[in-house]
Formats: C-alpha cells, sequence, structure tokens
C-alpha cells in the first residue's frame, strides 16, 4: 500500500496538536478540581480541676500502692479524642505525700498522669492556690508535669524559665497558637522568691500579646483566673478586662474561678475577625456541693483558617454533671456529659443533674455579642 508523505505529516500534526491542548487543559482545570484545603484546629477547654481530701480518698488504692482516677473521666474522655489540644486549669499543687484539701491543696501527682493519658494535653496552673504549699508546692508541680512531658504554663520556678517559657505555643496544622495565663491573686500568699506567677497586670498583658505577635502567633489564647465565686454571671472587671484583652489582640479569652458557669460573649472588631469570652467554665472534677458547682462546660473550639482569609471559628459547649454515687463503700466521683446522663444516672442524682443542666442553658441563653 502506498503512503501519501504529505498526508501522513498534517495527520500527525493534527493528532500532536489535539494532545498538546487536552493535556494544556487538564493541567488549568487542576486548581477548580482540587481546592486548597483550609486549615483546621480543635481546641478543648476543661474548667476547674479540684481535688478534696475526699476525692483524695476515693482515688486511693492501698492494695497498688497507687492512686488511680482513670474511672472519674471515663464518660467525658471520649470528647477529648479527635480535639488537638485539650487545655485545663489544674488547680492544686502536686505531691507524692503530705496530701492536704482546702484551703491549701496538694494532691496526687497520679491525677495530671491519668488525665493526660486519657488526653488532656496542657494545663494552666496560675490561680489562687498555685502558692498553697509555698515554693516546694511550685516546685514540685512543675517537676511532674515536666517528668509526665505534659506541657503547661502558669507557674515558673525562676525569672529565666518565665521568659524563655512564656507564651506557652501550641502548633499543628499550621496554627501557632499562643497561650498566657494569669490570676488576681494567690490567696494572700506570696509568691515565693525566685518563683514567678503571673497576675492580672494590663500593662504586663499588653507586652506579653505584643510579644506574641512578633512571634507570629496564628491565634492568642488568654486564660484568665478571675471574678467572684459562686457569682452566675461576671463582674464589671471582667467584663472590662475580656473586651480589653480583645483589643489588645487576644482572640480566645477562658475563664476560671467562680467554680459556676458564667456566660459566653462575642466581641467582633471592625476587621470582623470573632473575639470569644467564656468567663467561666466552672468546675470540671470536685467535692463541692453548692448550688451551680456540681458541673460545668468544656468548650470545644473549632479555628479553621481558608488561604488568605481570616480565621473562622465554630463553637459548642459541652455541659457535664459531677455525678457522686456511693460504691464499694466510698464515695466516687465521675464526670458525666449531659447526653449520657439518662443512661448513667438514676434516682434522685439524675434529678439533680436535668436541674443543673437547665440552669446552665438559662445561663448560656444570656450571651451576647458586642461589636467595637
Amino acid at each position: 500500500m502506498h503512503y501519501n508523505p504529505t498526508l501522513l505529516f498534517c495527520i500527525f500534526f493534527l493528532l500532536f496538536t489535539s494532545c498538546k491542548e487536552k493535556k494544556s487543559s487538564v493541567q488549568t482545570d487542576l486548581p477548580s478540581e482540587f481546592p486548597h484545603s483550609p486549615q483546621t484546629l480543635t481546641l478543648l477547654f476543661c474548667g476547674d480541676i479540684m481535688q478534696h481530701l475526699p476525692q483524695i480518698h476515693s482515688a486511693h488504692e492501698p492494695s497498688e500502692k497507687d492512686y488511680k482516677y482513670r474511672k472519674c473521666f471515663k464518660y467525658i474522655a471520649p470528647y477529648w479524642a479527635d480535639a488537638d489540644f485539650v487545655i485545663a486549669n489544674l488547680e492544686t499543687t502536686l505531691g507524692n505525700k503530705d496530701f492536704s484539701g482546702y484551703p491549701r491543696f496538694c494532691s496526687p501527682w497520679q491525677i495530671a498522669r491519668d488525665l493526660h493519658q486519657l488526653g488532656v494535653t496542657t494545663f494552666v496552673t496560675a490561680n489562687n492556690h498555685s502558692c498553697d504549699q509555698l515554693g516546694k508546692g511550685i516546685a514540685n508541680t512543675i517537676y511532674y508535669l515536666d517528668s509526665l512531658k505534659i506541657p503547661h504554663t502558669g507557674t515558673f520556678t525562676d525569672t529565666l524559665s518565665y521568659q524563655k517559657e512564656h507564651p506557652l505555643y501550641l502548633k499543628k496544622n499550621g496554627f501557632k497558637i499562643a497561650l498566657l495565663n494569669y490570676t488576681y491573686g494567690t490567696n494572700g500568699l506570696p509568691v515565693p522568691k525566685g518563683f514567678v506567677v503571673p497576675h492580672i497586670d494590663t500593662t504586663v498583658i499588653r507586652q506579653d500579646i505584643q510579644r506574641a505577635r512578633r512571634d507570629t502567633a496564628t491565634n492568642i489564647i488568654a486564660f484568665m483566673h478571675w471574678g467572684y465565686e459562686y457569682h452566675s454571671l461576671p463582674n464589671k472587671e471582667q467584663r472590662t478586662l475580656g473586651k480589653w484583652l480583645h483589643e489588645q489582640g487576644a482572640d480566645i479569652v477562658i475563664g476560671s474561678h467562680p467554680h459556676v458557669v458564667q456566660p459566653i460573649e462575642y466581641y467582633i472588631p471592625d476587621k470582623d475577625k470573632l473575639g470569644v469570652t467564656a468567663f467561666s467554665l466552672g468546675n470540671f472534677i470536685s467535692n463541692q456541693s453548692q448550688q451551680g458547682t456540681e458541673g460545668g462546660i468544656c468548650i470545644r473550639l473549632t479555628l479553621t483558617k481558608p488561604r488568605d482569609l481570616p480565621v473562622h471559628y465554630q463553637m459548642k459547649p459541652i455541659k457535664f454533671y459531677m455525678y457522686r454515687p456511693y460504691e464499694e463503700g466510698r464515695r466516687r466521683y465521675y464526670v458525666v456529659p449531659e447526653s449520657l446522663a439518662d443512661s448513667v444516672m438514676k434516682d434522685f442524682h439524675l434529678t439533680k443533674s436535668k436541674n443543673f443542666f437547665r440552669r446552665t442553658d438559662s445561663i448560656l441563653q444570656s450571651s451576647k455579642t458586642f461589636r467595637f
């Protein structure tokens, strides 16, 4: 068979051109078919971890010479599983002997161990009980947290570590979170010489936020130990300071100390970067029984950063109740989320929990949004 060279050349040229155009078309469509995935990070905040003497006795296992707390958190721990960081207020010092409850706390170090094993990644330690056991208590707490390789901030053994390790940065998924922690005071006990417990001081806080900005923090969290105990509404100082913190650049403010839940507020500045203030999360675990202290909320906060756009927030409070039944001759302590209340608790415990959840709902429904 005879082939016309000119015809073959034309056919080859057309096929080659078509393939190039098709290949070019596929490459051009790639960005729209596979858009840039936004960066996301999930934070979960827990309130006051208290350890009164009945709780310590409950956790003691003499036969094993150990203190065990995992059962206390078995119902709430699944909520921590998919969070990138779980941050809680450790409102006690840690030790391995001579334990004590209110008013000057010293708790078994195993509570930090068990919480960390279950999913709590980070502790804040600046609160009114930081100096309960003076310098020894601060040093022991830091020693045990460091030994367990648990990131923490709020108390420091010396000014050098304070300057080096403050703020604490939590880094993951393209986020660099600056975590700051301050307390209104230490129950009249002076901070031992050489140690550092950051107090609420607007001059210092402004400098810390500016430093976090210079360190290219993507977000700034201020964990504040403030307010009046057992008050379900924030006081004027909390509201003024919360607004001021957002104006300085803190986009997330988490409160502790009142031992009861207080409202959540949202601050939206002109540049439309949302600020969140949870004035008080209430107790996380304790032996307190006054109205409102028998439970609290965790805050689940998902940060999403689309490409070249401000961070968006999705927040969800998780209500829970402190279930304290008598089992095997001693009082037990279980943190029970609302979703499991009906299946875990019975009788008057269930009734009390439902009353607590209703009161908490009414508090959270009073939350407001402000623009400044």
